[in-house]
């Protein structure tokens, strides 16, 4: 964990924030911000009352730890990155840590763009047949449009196993 910041607030620069104005700020809980504290990924500055006073460097790392939760990154990744530094002995420690880090996250964010780009795929193709029932007068299921010529293309996306009725399949 990294240690205890040994400078007072009046010598910090730019204003600082209580956890609940950052927790507002963040749209996020003031639990969600004592949790990263807890596993270490950031080290709030605090009163000799024990508030905890947030500077624009922690609002900014806050950030990015949120943004890599946003794309389902690990907490324990998150938590080994931010840790990687301070726990190393060394520069070439701390370097071949976090470079081993970084290089699975970019695996990791490869596979998941990988993904998006099928999602994205299967989306348009289950645009382009729903688009050819606009207009349509005949009950959107399998027995009020038989003969639907946009059932007969359902194989284009994989959506249309969820947009389809269930009943489909108990003919």
């Amino acid at each position: 964990m990294p240690g205890k910041q040994e400078i007072s607030a009046a010598d910090r620069n730019g204003p600082d924030y209580k956890i609940g104005e950052v927790a507002g700020l963040l749209d996020t809980t003031p639990r969600t911000l004592r949790f990263y504290e807890e596993q270490g990924m950031l080290t709030p500055f605090r009163t000799a009352r024990g508030t905890r006073l947030y500077s624009q460097e922690d609002i900014a790392r806050l950030r990015v730890i949120q943004h890599l939760v946003r794309l389902d990154v690990p907490l324990r990744t998150v938590r080994e990155l931010a840790v990687a530094r301070p726990e190393s002995r060394s520069g070439d420690e701390a370097s071949h840590k976090v470079f081993a880090l970084l290089n699975e996250l970019r695996l990791d964010v490869e596979e998941k763009k990988r993904e998006c780009q099928d999602a994205l795929r299967q989306i348009s193709a289950a645009l382009q047949l729903v688009e050819q029932c606009f207009g349509c007068r005949n009950k959107p299921t399998s027995r009020g449009c038989k003969g639907c010529p946009v059932e007969a293309q359902t194989d284009k996306s994989r959506l249309f196993h969820l947009i389809l009725d269930q009943g489909k399949a108990m003919r």
